[in-house]
């Protein structure tokens, strides 16, 4: 009876995980190809990722080539979709030659899988097929703050179909939190709304607002920025007028709040 009540208890336990982090895996577990790794090690994030955690894996190849497996893991589904907003030069699935190596870039859920290898992958390969499927063994849910923008709307405006991000500065001011923005527009005024992608310190909030408010970009400028009582940072910017903006400010603050 015991040994039942454990059972179950572990199992209401993983399924009260939606998405699990990549440190809870057994790495050995996870295949490529029906290959297991050769080797396996966690790592410091690459810089250029701003990955939160990184792991990285290596599978012997049957026609003689090592696959290195690079699994950048984000806070949220829309700071891993930042990584290809702030890359100009790359886009999902395609194949690129940097040095001597080639390399394919694949965003699914949370987490950013980078690809490494020698010889090149046809789009019709078997092998290709293997690495499409390997990312979907992975969780995606998307615990993005961005699910916030799905319902919202403004009257007679049109909203950017993707949320981009602002990592280091927001309106021209370092920042130390991270901005999730979407645009918005109608026949007269083009605007965005943006929000904080998690809580924000009052002090990190306090260091920003005197820096913003000091700046040209300031108190005689056209934005609202303020820091709402669940600690969410929001703001409202563009070519709207006075009455507009602060119109728009109120039902975004309702909106996140």
């Amino acid at each position: 009876m015991r040994l039942c009540l454990l059972i179950i208890a572990a199992v209401f336990s993983a399924c009260s995980i939606e998405d699990p982090s990549v440190v809870e895996f057994d790495l050995q577990r996870i295949l490529l190809s029906d290959n297991a790794p050769f080797e396996a090690y966690f790592e410091n994030p690459e810089p250029y990722t701003r990955a939160d955690k990184q792991v990285n894996l290596f599978y012997a190849m049957s026609n003689g080539d090592t696959i290195k497996v690079s699994i950048c893991e984000f806070e949220t589904a829309t700071l891993a979709k930042a990584f290809f907003y702030n890359s100009d030069d790359i886009e999902e699935k395609a194949e690129y030659l940097i040095g001597n190596e080639r390399k394919r870039f694949i965003r699914h859920g949370r987490r950013l899988f980078i690809f490494s290898y020698m010889f090149s992958i046809s789009e019709k390969s078997s092998t290709l097929d293997s690495i499409i499927r390997f990312t979907k063994r992975f969780p995606a849910a998307d615990t993005s703050a961005s699910a916030g923008f799905q319902n919202f709307s403004l009257k007679n405006s049109n909203a950017d179909k993707d949320v981009s991000v602002q990592r280091d500065s927001f309106l021209g001011i370092e920042a130390p939190f991270n901005m999730l923005i979407r645009r918005y527009g109608d026949a007269d005024f083009t605007w965005a709304c943006a929000y904080s992608s998690g809580v924000v310190s009052e002090k990190d909030w306090e260091t920003y607002k005197t820096k913003w408010q000091n700046n040209v970009y300031g108190s005689d400028s056209t934005a609202l920025v303020g820091r709402l009582s669940n600690g969410i940072v929001i703001a409202v910017y563009g070519n709207l007028d006075k009455a507009r903006m602060h119109s728009v400010y109120a039902e975004f603050k309702e909106l996140v709040r």
